[in-house]
């Protein structure tokens, strides 16, 4: 059995001294593995880093093996912000969090076209580019089963002034149906419900340990997955 589809690569792991495990998220085939070698010659080595663009052609005797890779470089997306950590963190962060939450072989164009278009952000030269990151980790969030309701206050049915978010359910609540449970709600920010409006650091914060909670709590706890080291450095890189 034999198919070709373009992809993204995600990650790479050591199978034997002379293979590797390769995973790429591809439009046709959703996020599929399979065995490469060669990886240490100077021209593939540069292609299988997390967030590249290939064109993957796999191989195997029925579609439940591992298979073989062999690929073929169409962008390397990384190699454009080599010098811009924060960035790079996040393009390996966005990877990881596909390679745990993504069931394999599964198509989701959601999914695929929304990892595409944040790399187009992240190298793009655009300051607000950590904005788009955290917006992009909600829709994950909502791709797999478990989005949150930011439209109306949970407890007043308000539109506007939503300002919390309640960490039972993950709808958004305002000031005034907060009460006295303020110190127990998740800071909502307001970058969330009006995406043009000016953020600060702070905001920021709040966003990363927002979608970071529901990750943790609706997904990484419950199946006994660590939440991915890369996201972790990406938010130490922003606290205040």
């Amino acid at each position: 059995m034999r198919w070709s589809s373009e992809g993204f690569v995600l990650s790479l792991k050591p199978h034997n001294e002379k293979s590797y495990i390769l995973e790429v998220l591809t439009r046709e085939h959703g996020k599929h593995k399979g065995l490469i070698r060669g990886v240490h010659s100077k021209n593939l080595r540069s292609i299988i880093e997390p967030g590249n663009e290939i064109t993957a052609h796999w191989s195997g005797r029925l579609e439940t093996h591992l298979g073989n890779y062999s690929i073929e470089g169409i962008k390397s997306w990384s190699s454009l912000i080599l010098a811009e950590k924060e960035k790079l963190c996040a393009l390996t962060s966005a990877c990881s969090l596909i390679t745990n939450t993504l069931a394999e072989k599964q198509p989701n164009e959601n999914i695929y076209s929304g990892l595409k278009s944040l790399i187009q952000i992240l190298t793009s030269g655009r300051n607000d580019w950590i904005k788009d990151y955290i917006i992009w980790e909600l829709n994950l969030l909502t791709e797999i089963g478990y989005g949150l309701d930011l439209s109306k206050c949970a407890v007043t049915s308000e539109k506007d002034n939503l300002v919390f978010v309640s960490p039972s359910t993950g709808s958004a609540v305002t000031e005034i149906g907060a009460g006295d449970y303020k110190s127990k709600l998740l800071k909502l920010p307001s970058f969330l419900i009006d995406h043009k409006i000016i953020y600060s650091k702070e905001d920021i914060l709040d966003g990363l340990n927002l979608s970071e909670f529901f990750l943790k709590k609706w997904f990484f706890l419950p199946n006994n997955l660590h939440f991915p080291e890369s996201r972790n450095r990406l938010k130490d890189m922003f606290i205040i």
